[in-house]
Parts: C-alpha cells; structure tokens; sequence
C-alpha cells in the first residue's frame, strides 16, 4: 500500500514507458481535437470517429517522434476529415445517380432504399460496396483486403454493383 507521500510522489513524476506518455499526451489533447473535428463536421459521432482515427495515427507515430503536438494532431484530423468529405461526395453521388435511374424509386427516401437494397445483398457483396464506395479503398488495398489480384477485385465489384441494381430494380417493380 503507498502511501500519500508516495502517491503525491507518483503522480509528480513524469511518465516513463511510451504508453505512459501517450496516455499522458491523449489526455492532454483529446478534447482539444474533439472540438476542432466537431467544428468542422455536423456528426458528433463522426467526429467522435475522426478523433480516434486521429489518436490511432498518432499511436502509430508516437514512437519515432518526441516532438509530436497539438498541431500533429491538427494537421492528421483535418486529413481525415478531407477523407471524411471525399467518402459523404462519393456516397451523395451515388445516390444522385440511382435517382436518376428511371427504374429507381422517386422522391427523399432514396438513402433509405438504398440502405435496405444493400441488406438484402450477400454479405460479401455488401462488404466489397462499403470498401469501394464508402471506405475509398483502391483496386491495389481492396486486392489485398480481399486476397486476390486487383482485376479479381474489380470483378467482384461489378458483379455486387449488378447485384445492387437487380435487387434495386425488383423493389421498382413489386412496389
């Protein structure tokens, strides 16, 4: 048991293991990033996500560089959010562009049905739309993610683009 000597001790020192001082970093600087990714995003989740992206960069950083601060953190989470807007444009478009198809369903739901279409899909089909489309991944990362070549990746996506749209328009014409 330590006692209070010893405790006020403790928690004077600085941090020894590389854990200690990212610990000691994060805590000095999480809701710091909080407000700035929140400020910068309308999704208090999303911005929960964007700064435990941005700490898990730094994690993986931490070690090479003493010299990491506030402003590390900054410029990493204003990369993420860039990402973070790039993957809500594809996600827009893409709506934009079932609604324009004559098959597809009219009107403000179209998220909705989308989000229901992709259900109905085989996992692994669903799982290759969400890495292209919403995690932007390339053929290269999806091969790998995958454990095939790039062109068996793309040919996956195609065929759970066709199974998108089959499923898509059988909603059109059951309705």
């Amino acid at each position: 048991m330590q006692t209070n000597a010893e405790l006020v001790e403790d928690e004077g020192s600085s941090p020894s293991t590389q854990e200690e001082r990212f610990t000691e970093f994060y805590r000095r600087n999480y809701w710091l990033v909080l407000a700035y990714a929140e400020r910068r995003i309308n999704n208090h989740e999303t911005a929960r996500d964007l700064t435990s992206d941005t700490f898990r960069v730094a994690w993986g950083k931490f070690g090479g560089t003493e010299h990491m601060g506030l402003s590390f953190l900054y410029q990493t989470c204003r990369n993420l959010l860039g990402n973070e807007y790039r993957r809500q444009f594809r996600v827009a478009a893409l709506e934009a562009k079932l609604r324009q198809d004559p098959e597809h369903p009219a009107g403000e739901n179209h998220a909705v049905h989308l989000r229901e279409a992709m259900l109905k899909m085989r996992g692994a089909e669903r799982e290759v739309l969400y890495l292209t489309y919403w995690e932007e991944q390339t053929a290269q990362q999806l091969a790998e993610i995958l454990g095939c070549t790039p062109e068996a990746a793309w040919a996956r996506v195609s065929r759970a683009r066709k199974s998108l749209k089959h499923i898509l328009r059988s909603e059109v014409h059951h309705a």
